[in-house]
């Protein structure tokens, strides 16, 4: 019976010893207030409101659908979409939330015409001038 509690002590020591560099932590960030993002997806496609073709990888010709579920809305309320290229050009889509409800689900798009660059994008979602997330996608070439 010693021999197992020294053989489970020294087999703690050993992995805990190979992780030294190594550390994970977390923090309470709430509570959630005001408008936020529920989920967000990039599709090839939206069909009856939800994502088709749920991807991060298009090619030139491709459209990038960027579908954003809200929650917590009391309009009015105003989106910023910002997509980068991978030149660090942007292109930006501004919408207006008007409408009386709490939850809502926006799509905006982006046409990747025949030329586009390819390479890592990126589009950053805004509500109010307030970060939201971030999306990275590529776009290959076919």
């Amino acid at each position: 019976m010693r021999l197992r509690y020294l053989v489970l002590a020294s087999a703690l020591v050993l992995g805990s010893s190979a992780c030294d560099d190594t550390s994970s932590s977390g923090v309470v960030v709430g509570p959630l207030v005001g408008p936020r993002v529920v989920e967000s997806q990039l599709a090839m496609d939206v069909i009856d409101g939800a994502p088709a073709g749920i991807t991060d990888i298009f090619a030139p010709g491709d459209f990038v659908n960027l579908w954003i579920h809200w929650a917590e809305l009391d309009p009015p309320h105003v989106v910023d979409v910002i997509w980068f290229d991978p030149s660090d050009q942007s292109f930006e889509t501004t919408l207006d939330l008007t409408e009386d409800v709490s939850e809502q689900v926006t799509v905006f798009t982006l046409e990747l015409g025949d030329f586009a660059p390819t390479g890592r994008w990126e589009v950053e979602i805004f509500i109010d001038g307030e970060f939201m997330r971030s999306h990275l996608f590529l776009v290959l070439s076919p």
